[in-house]
């Protein structure tokens, strides 16, 4: 007996029309955008996205620090509606190519299922951290390009190269941005170098390039010293540190930009960016 052959699917499509005719615009939603946090180690970026953030919350943790002590200081409440995900090597010798590409496309995965169905609705995706992706991204779909460039004795092909990867990450962030939640993705930074060395306090974040066009906003968080404001400060009696976000990109606000937030949080961050509260106030 043959068995019948399932009839052709039509994809869905890669688009969609928003009718401005239908809108309510005297009862607007809430409407989710995107925001790259970034600063050195130690500086907030974990506590703002995990602490903050509206919930429920899906953390894909990257990095290489175990970001499990956040949910044993949240409240009760808040930590039932937080699920993390943490990637990690199988082995002591650390991440093997294979293994970047397994998490490439369990990240996919993830973020498919944890948005489907709007069960993600007014909460937060967040990719902790960007620049550990990245790595994994060019490692998988850059590297082996090059290797092949070079054995090969090719010329160099500049931006070529990073096309897949740049598609695949501009692809996963459109994607998640459409699923009714907003995006938090962090970034790390590097020593800046000059042709004389290294750049005294100056770091630049490691992200794709187009990340800083994809997001909506743009935080660059800092510590400094409460007693003298120093950044770097080793003082005898010095103790503690302010938590300092500067805002890099605002939307299509360019006033906003510049402006510097003492312990910033979503709830702040929302409310200038909207002009309104978070619906519950704290974003918790």
């Amino acid at each position: 007996m043959t068995t019948p052959t399932p009839p052709p699917t039509t994809p869905s499509p890669t688009y969609a029309v928003l009718d401005g005719s239908t809108l309510d615009v005297a009862h607007p939603p809430i409407l989710p955008f995107s925001i790259s946090v970034e600063g050195l180690e130690g500086t907030g970026k974990t506590y703002f996205s995990l602490l903050t953030c509206p919930t429920p919350i899906v953390m894909i943790n990257f990095g290489d620090r175990d970001p499990r002590h956040y949910l044993y200081s949240m409240p009760n409440d808040r930590r039932a509606k937080v699920r993390l995900i943490n990637f990690h090597s199988r082995n002591p010798g650390g991440w093997t190519r294979q293994e970047a590409a397994e998490s490439l496309s369990q990240l996919t995965q993830a973020a498919q299922l944890e948005t489907a169905d709007g069960r993600l609705n007014c909460g937060t995706f967040i990719i902790d951290s960007g620049s550990t992706w990245w790595q994994a991204v060019q490692e998988v779909h850059v590297a082996p390009l090059e290797e092949k460039r070079i054995a090969s004795g090719e010329k160099q092909t500049g931006g070529l190269i990073y096309g897949r990867a740049n598609l695949i990450v501009s692809g996963i962030l459109n994607y998640i941005k459409n699923q009714g939640c907003f995006l938090v993705i962090t970034h790390t930074k590097r020593q800046r170098w000059g042709s004389d060395g290294p750049v005294p306090g100056a770091f630049d974040p490691q992200y794709n390039s187009r990340v800083p066009y994809i997001v909506e906003v743009r935080l660059d968080l800092r510590t400094e010293c409460p007693s003298c404001g120093g950044r770097d400060c080793q003082a005898k009696g010095h103790v503690g540190r302010k938590h300092i976000g500067r805002i890099l990109k605002f939307g299509n606000n360019t006033g906003m930009v510049g402006m510097e937030i003492e312990n910033p949080t979503f709830s702040v961050i929302y409310s200038l960016y909207r002009g309104q509260e978070f619906r519950d106030g704290t974003g918790s």
